[in-house]
């Protein structure tokens, strides 16, 4: 699935990502980069985060895990789209 410019789960990370980090001091900055970071590596393991789950509902996860790093590297330029 593609994520587009304008879905809100593009602005949610941008607000995430830009909005809550402006005016954050460098250690405030890397802590957070850090904890986003954590978390998205963990939701990358749904067997972790959701055992019982099933496959179905973790492909879900794992799925939105991708639409939220591409809309990551969207909203810190690192996405040529």
């Amino acid at each position: 699935m593609s994520v587009e410019p304008s879905t809100p789960i593009v602005v949610l990370v941008q607000q995430l990502l830009l909005g809550r980090t402006e005016g954050m001091s460098a250690p405030q900055l890397a802590a957070f980069v850090d904890g986003w970071t954590s978390l998205l590596e963990l939701l990358k393991r749904p067997e972790v985060c959701m055992p019982d789950a099933p496959e179905s509902e973790r492909q879900v996860l794992v799925q939105l895990v991708e639409d939220i790093e591409t809309a990551q590297r969207r909203a810190l330029g690192d996405d040529p789209a």
